[in-house]
């Protein structure tokens, strides 16, 4: 498929959760073991948070592609070196395009900050596809407009309290992040069981819970946490581990059930999430279109994880428009993840019958 001619790339980073509880609110993290890191992220994630935004124009001011990834001026100097090979690419071919700039970015070595920036490119060139063939998105995944099912992630278990009852109520599950791990001891983590009571007591009773470890707990932790919390009807436990820790996963999985494992925000690159599926490690994938790769890849991987029975839940999903696109187009098995209390709007997400992937050019600040 022969498509536009890319005239004009703009790169803009933003800060993204700077003054909110994704960085100020006491969450269990990797650094939790350093107490000078332990009561904020924003001690110690620097530009690995900001939001990195590109636009690709061409010469038709209704065609143009926008994308998003993280990494801040890190991913941006990546953009440097990848930008100028886009002159000589088909943008109606974004899975070959992505394919060529992940060629190109092997002296970065595989994952991060690679991953994240063929992922904005990616993305982009799937926004202007759509936009010049005048479509949703959704129709050239094979999807369609509409809701799809959905989790809620609430900052805290107060934040639920301003959530609509019927959002609640259709949701799959409702998680919170866990504020202590084992670093801080067993006494915090009759804490974090409070914390899941809390969330309990706001939620109704047919809506199962789930909770957020950002890789930070261990596997007798987990399991003590889990039966500590048998009578709470918890239905996951994400990213317990670091996210290299196949082999942990895999146990932790077997000794949880009923409780599910899920994980793969972290998983940058097809190899990584095809390890998680062929190892038998989660039950729940959370890739993250924006960093994974792009579309192509969580596109494959959300394939082979309704084949295995896994579902397929991309993290952050309902804030990253071509996330929602791509799952009109898998069927039953997956969930969006909504958000509530970080300053966004808490809805049933939906995918718009408008051209393109639904980003707006001045929103994303190209205006």
């Amino acid at each position: 498929m022969t498509g536009q001619r890319i005239t004009d790339v703009k790169v803009r980073s933003v800060p993204f959760s700077t003054d909110t509880w994704l960085d100020e609110s006491r969450i269990s993290t990797p650094m939790a073991p350093y107490p000078v890191f332990a009561e904020r992220r924003s001690s110690w994630r620097g530009p690995g948070g900001d939001l990195v935004w590109l636009y690709l124009g061409t010469d038709d001011p209704a065609v143009f592609g926008i994308g998003q990834t993280r990494g801040g001026r890190v991913v941006e100097a990546v953009l440097d070196h990848l930008v100028p090979l886009l002159q000589h690419v088909d943008t109606g071919a974004p899975a070959d395009v992505a394919e060529q700039l992940r060629r190109a970015a092997e002296p970065y070595a595989a994952g991060g900050a690679a991953a994240m920036a063929v992922s904005a490119v990616e993305l982009a060139l799937w926004d202007l596809a759509a936009r010049d063939l005048g479509a949703p998105l959704c129709r050239l995944l094979g999807g369609r407009p509409g809701p799809l099912p959905y989790y809620v992630t609430a900052a805290h278990p107060s934040a639920l309290d301003d959530v609509d009852d019927d959002l609640l109520a259709g949701a799959g599950y409702v998680k919170v992040p866990m504020a202590y791990g084992p670093a801080d001891g067993p006494a915090r983590r009759d804490d974090n069981v409070e914390r899941l009571r809390a969330v309990r007591r706001r939620v109704p009773p047919h809506v199962p819970l789930a909770v957020d470890c950002f890789m930070s707990w261990d596997v007798p932790y987990a399991v003590r946490f889990a039966a500590a919390t048998a009578d709470l009807d918890l239905g996951w436990i994400e990213e317990p581990l670091p996210a290299h820790d196949l082999a942990g996963l895999t146990e932790l999985r077997a000794r949880l059930s009923p409780v599910l494992v899920a994980a793969g925000e972290h998983a940058f690159g097809l190899d990584h999430g095809l390890r998680l599926l062929d190892g038998r490690c989660v039950d729940v994938l959370q890739v993250d279109v924006t960093w994974c790769g792009g579309l192509g890849v969580a596109r494959t991987l959300g394939v082979l994880a309704a084949h295995r029975g896994v579902t397929f839940a991309p993290h952050n999903a309902a804030m990253h428009p071509w996330a929602l696109h791509l799952l009109s187009a898998l069927g039953p098995g997956v969930l969006a993840e909504v958000l509530v209390g970080a300053g966004t709007p808490a809805a049933v997400p939906e995918v718009a019958d408008a051209p393109g992937a639904g980003t707006d050019r001045r929103a994303a600040g190209f205006g």
